[in-house]
C-alpha cells in the first residue's frame, strides 16, 4: 500500500484513542458534577452562595462545555470520513 493509506490508518487510530480519552475524563467529569449538587443540597445555603460566587466560572465553564463536545463531534466525523477513504483504497 501506499504512504497516504498508511498516514490514514495511524491518523483514525490516533482519532479513536482521542474519542475513547474523552469519554473516560468525561465520565469523571459527570461524577464530579453530582458531587457538587450533592453538596449544595446538603447545606443549600451556603450552596447558593457559592452558585453566586462562582457564577462567573460557570458561565466560562459552560463555554469551555461547548468546546469541549465540538471537539469530541469533530473526532466522530472524522473517524466516519477516513473510514471511508480507507474504504477506497481496499
Amino acid at each position: 500500500m501506499n504512504k497516504t493509506y498508511h498516514r490514514l490508518k495511524s491518523r483514525l487510530k490516533h482519532t479513536e484513542i482521542c474519542i475513547e480519552n474523552f469519554l473516560d475524563v468525561e465520565k469523571h467529569r459527570i461524577i464530579s458534577k453530582k458531587a457538587r449538587k450533592a453538596l449544595n443540597k446538603d447545606k443549600p445555603f451556603l450552596g447558593l452562595i457559592f452558585i453566586i460566587l462562582y457564577l462567573p466560572t460557570r458561565i466560562i465553564g459552560f463555554i469551555y462545555d461547548t468546546f469541549w463536545w465540538n471537539r469530541y463531534r469533530k473526532w466522530c466525523k472524522e473517524v466516519e470520513l477516513i473510514k471511508k477513504e480507507l474504504e477506497s483504497y481496499e
